[in-house]
């Protein structure tokens, strides 16, 4: 079975074998994937906005929120924020990276 399968995958507590915990956490990034295109697909979108509206791609107080939201979803989840702060930090910056190039700028 491959991972581009789509089969419903194992919880954590039903994973008997590494091959089995490896082969749900490959379909969990696989789904992870799936919401990072989405995501992108928002931010395209976004830069027609932007253009029309004249605005730049970074806009530092939203970068601030984003993280910020993201710091707040990952603790109510009992995750370590500052782990996953400078992930998003990351992810944003790619992002603004995206709509610059498509901004021409």
């Amino acid at each position: 079975m491959t991972v581009d399968d789509r089969a419903p995958r194992k919880s954590p507590s039903t994973c008997e074998t590494l091959a089995d915990a490896r082969l749900a956490i490959d379909a969990l990034d696989g789904e992870i994937i799936d919401l990072f295109a989405e995501r992108l697909a928002y931010i395209r979108h976004v830069v027609g906005i932007k253009r029309a509206a004249g605005l730049p791609a970074a806009i530092p107080e939203r970068v601030a929120e984003v993280v910020g939201n993201a710091r707040r979803n990952a603790e109510q989840r009992g995750l370590d924020p500052e782990l996953f702060g400078p992930f998003w930090e990351k992810l944003v910056d790619a992002a603004i990276a995206e709509e610059e190039r498509l901004l021409g700028g």
